[in-house]
């Protein structure tokens, strides 16, 4: 209803009829959803623009991509109706169909909602950048909705770890057996030989046995179209992971150069490298492989996943009130609102000790201590 009364507000106020472009999204695991697909996005969008006398003039779809980043081509294609002025307003039926990081969010609303030039409406949540209430909302949700993404990523780790110290084997059966539908005391399912696969296997063993490479054993089961799984092309690599797991194979090791320098897990030596590197004009993705590199690791090992690398950076400047009061001090000096600097602040990963997002009289504190700091200086 607040919606409704802003939007004819405002259509009355400027005198002629918004363009509104909308943008509908379900990933992988939602399309089967019932409540979420693209036919009811869409359906909602065209309704709510009906019946407001918006004039929609397309709805751009991503189908089965994630919502954890702003590189989709459906959403670009939006965003660029915006830029090229062929539309005013971007609507979706949910927040989270845009994103669902909250720097993602701050990214946008710095780009293109935080003026009267464009805007944005979910039509669930009653997020309305007409106002600045509405933008309040906005990031309000933005905040909580990245906050249920992490928790989500946290059960799902969790319940893998579990289930793997268990025993239960994730993923499809390997090559030369299938699950049956008997499970053992634990409900786990049983593995089944495959008759035609355990010969392909004995005469993978054979060939290897004679002294044939892998490449020559996969040219030759190519030849004979016997086919492997997944794609049905033989390689060496596949062949060497089968016979290891049948221990036929002996793993063949390099004995390293010189000294090995151990992997190790430092958040505060990650953090600060990664600011390094981030001041090097250095790409989430770039700094990850220099870290690893440089032999430091995440909590659990492995590589550095992008989104980890920007964890890293807004944990680093979370709380540093030396870099938050310098850079509103620099954002003021252009001419910057106090409400648009913690937009800005936000966006760059600076946050509050506490998180969230940084209030006007946060902002208006931050500029004092710095100008008490320069006269006491």
């Amino acid at each position: 209803m607040h919606t409704q009364r802003n939007t004819n507000r405002m259509r009355s106020a400027v005198g002629y009829v918004r363009t509104a472009v909308g943008y509908v999204r379900v990933s992988t695991q939602e399309q089967a959803s019932e409540g979420v697909s693209l036919d009811v996005q869409r359906d909602r969008i065209r309704v709510y623009c009906k019946a407001q006398s918006l004039k929609l003039i397309d709805i751009k779809a991503d189908e089965g991509v994630s919502g954890a980043t702003l590189d989709r081509p459906a959403l670009q294609d939006a965003l660029a109706l915006l830029r090229h002025g062929r539309a005013d307003t971007l609507i979706v039926m949910k927040l989270d169909r845009l994103s669902r990081s909250l720097r993602d969010v701050c990214s946008l609303v710095e780009e293109f909602f935080s003026e009267e030039r464009y805007h944005l409406l979910s039509l669930c949540g009653m997020v309305n950048t007409h106002s600045a209430a509405g933008r309040m909302v906005l990031m309000n949700l933005a905040n909580y909705n990245q906050f249920e993404r992490e928790v989500i990523s946290e059960r799902t780790r969790d319940a893998l770890q579990h289930m793997m110290k268990q025993g239960v084997r994730l993923g499809p059966a390997p090559y030369g057996y299938e699950f049956s539908h008997d499970t053992d005391d634990n409900g786990r399912r049983l593995l089944v030989p495959l008759a035609d696969e355990q010969e392909v296997l004995r005469k993978i063993r054979d060939m290897r046995a004679e002294g044939l490479k892998l490449h020559q054993i996969a040219s030759l089961l190519n030849e004979k179209g016997i086919p492997a799984r997944r794609d049905g092309r033989w390689r060496a690599q596949r062949l060497s992971i089968l016979l290891r797991r049948q221990g036929t194979e002996q793993v063949r090791t390099m004995r390293p150069s010189g000294p090995r320098v151990p992997l190790r897990h430092d958040p505060e030596a990650a953090t600060a490298r990664a600011k390094e590197l981030r001041a090097q004009g250095l790409s989430l993705n770039q700094i990850g492989l220099r870290l690893r590199k440089e032999k430091l690791t995440p909590l659990r090992g492995g590589i550095w996943h992008p989104a980890q690398v920007a964890k890293l950076l807004n944990e680093g400047l979370r709380g540093d009130k030396e870099a938050a009061s310098r850079r509103a001090l620099e954002l003021r000096a252009e001419g910057t609102s106090l409400r648009e600097i913690g937009i800005r602040l936000a966006a760059e990963g600076i946050l509050p000790r506490d998180g969230g997002l940084w209030h006007p009289a946060q902002v208006r504190a931050l500029l004092l201590g710095e100008e008490s700091a320069r006269v006491g200086g």
